[in-house]
């Protein structure tokens, strides 16, 4: 499962943290101890982690070289509010026609709690899974989604599996991204080992708050320099890292579309075994280390605290 967007931390580990993560046998039963179980028939939700590995494997971390990796799980129970509330005034119907008289408040709330717990139990369920990577000699944290809210929810179970404590929280740079990201594009000057891409996101910040979107396009191009000038700015750009990776960024410094270069991957991986396991623990040492160097290359670019 690589990492196709990845949504951006950094956490300072203290000696307690330090020592859990260098021993991997710990880490694993701590994760596991917060495993993934379905949702009971009362529960709209449940969250949890997964083995590393898929279905029919063991373990629940993967480390190398202070890396780590781990699957989350997220079932969520499909039952929309104007649903419940639609039944609801079914039921209320009948129920008044029934007794002659209408409900009172609390009846109506007793006949609501009976009837979304029996829809609950007949409910379809959605399941989720994300990838959470730590790299513990940089303090580098990244989930595999753009939303916030479930990159964060991932980071609360992690949190909660080592013991209460990791501080993890999201870079802060010290500039404005979009002018920073803007300046790349209308100077054509990026920092070392970056390359421009085909694809960005200009935005007006004017009330009109018109939108431009640039596909396979030369952002050098003057109709792009035109929409800079015309006072257009930068929010999502396509940036090249050293021939080894794509991606694009967006003015949150939420990384997307990330693709690892195929040349760059067959002189990396070693040759494909019948071993999945194998394959896949191979596949996330290179992505690990693709995944470091772009992190610590785009926070610097940003001047982000760390």
């Amino acid at each position: 499962m690589p990492f196709k967007s990845v949504r951006l931390y950094c956490v300072a580990l203290d000696d307690k943290l330090k020592s859990i993560f260098s021993n991997e046998s710990e880490l694993d039963k701590l994760i596991a101890d917060e495993k993934f179980r379905p949702a009971g028939q009362m529960e709209i939700s449940s969250c949890g982690f997964a083995p590393v590995f898929g279905r029919n494997t063991e373990a629940f971390s993967f480390s190398y070289d202070g890396n780590h990796y781990f699957r989350f799980v997220e079932e969520n129970k499909l039952l929309p509010t104007s649903v419940v509330n639609q039944a609801l005034l079914d039921e209320i119907d009948a129920k008044e026609e029934e007794l002659g008289r209408p409900l009172k408040k609390a009846e109506k709330t007793t006949l609501k709690t009976a009837l979304t717990n029996k829809m609950l139990a007949q409910a379809f369920s959605s399941r989720r899974e994300m990838m959470v990577w730590v790299n513990s000699r940089y303090g580098f944290v990244g989930v595999s989604v753009t939303s916030a809210k479930r990159a964060e929810n991932a980071i609360t179970y992690l949190r909660k599996a080592l013991g209460g404590s990791f501080p993890a929280k999201a870079f802060s740079p010290r500039c404005v991204i979009e002018d920073r990201l803007t300046s790349f594009v209308s100077r054509n000057e990026l920092p070392e080992g970056f390359k421009l891409g085909y694809d960005c996101v200009l935005k007006s910040n004017d009330d009109t708050g018109a939108t431009v979107r640039a596909s396979k396009e030369d952002l050098t191009c003057g109709e792009i320099q035109s929409h800079i000038k015309a006072g257009k700015q930068i929010t999502d750009l396509q940036l090249n890292l050293n021939d080894s990776v794509s991606f694009v960024l967006n003015n949150e410094l939420t990384i997307k579309r990330i693709a690892i270069d195929d040349t760059f991957l067959s002189q990396n991986l070693p040759q494909s075994v019948e071993d999945k396991t194998q394959d896949m623990q191979s596949y996330f040492i290179v992505e690990a280390s693709v995944l470091t160097d772009m992190v610590d290359r785009v926070t610097k670019a940003f001047d982000c605290d760390r």
